[in-house]
């Protein structure tokens, strides 16, 4: 997932302004970026879904998301390929636990 704790991409700068509209108890972390990753790539599936989704049209508009970028995350669906990212961001734990970029 892209570094959660700074807007560094569009996609991190969006999530973080979500999370603090949506009121003080937002944390960021790695998680909950996961989550936001998702929730944004099911709403592109269903879009690509149709007006009346079905399990087989969502399977499909999932299965359509070619190369989509997400704010500069991209996902690659196929019906071949389930795994939509191999992108991997490097961070350091600090020994109190902290994650440093």
């Amino acid at each position: 997932m892209p570094y959660p704790y700074a807007p560094v991409t569009q996609l991190s700068g969006e999530y973080l302004a979500a999370g603090s509209a949506a009121g003080d108890t937002f944390n960021p972390n790695y998680s909950s970026i996961e989550g936001y990753v998702a929730a944004k790539t099911l709403v592109e599936g269903l879009k690509r879904a149709g007006n009346n989704p079905t399990t087989d049209s969502l399977i499909a508009g999932l299965e359509s998301l070619r190369e989509l970028s997400l704010g500069g995350f991209f996902v690659d669906f196929s019906a071949q390929k389930h795994a939509g990212s191999k992108f991997v961001d490097l961070t350091i734990l600090t020994p109190d636990g902290k994650v440093r970029r």
